[in-house]
């Protein structure tokens, strides 16, 4: 059974979420190229990232392109956890950041 809201900030889950979708949603239609033009800020321009640069890096991109109100983003196998206190859920991320995280990351320059 689903808990009622706690807090302010349980209360921001709705809007987060939709807004996360929406980042998704958009980014889910760029090219390696352009994706990793949008993770490149937040990594610092270098040759050869690591899987663990380009997880990373587009965490921090997709964070600070919605306002989570304490809800904080990680990676989880089926996709983004969302979380805050004892409440999470998982938001299914399209292909390209699987072959962004998975594959080679272009050289940004």
């Amino acid at each position: 059974m689903a808990g009622l809201p706690h807090d302010v900030t349980d209360l921001y889950l709705a809007p987060i979420a939709l807004s996360l979708d929406a980042v998704l949603e958009e980014w889910g239609a760029l090219d390696q190229d352009d994706l990793a033009f949008k993770a490149s800020p937040f990594a610092g321009i270098r040759p050869g990232w690591t899987r663990d640069d380009r997880a990373e890096a587009l965490l921090a991109a997709v964070a600070y392109s919605v306002d989570c109100h304490e809800w904080s983003l990680s990676w989880h196998p089926r996709g983004l956890m969302v979380t805050h206190k004892e409440h999470r859920f998982v938001l299914g991320v399209p292909a390209n950041f699987r072959e962004f995280l998975d594959g080679d990351a272009p050289d940004i320059e």
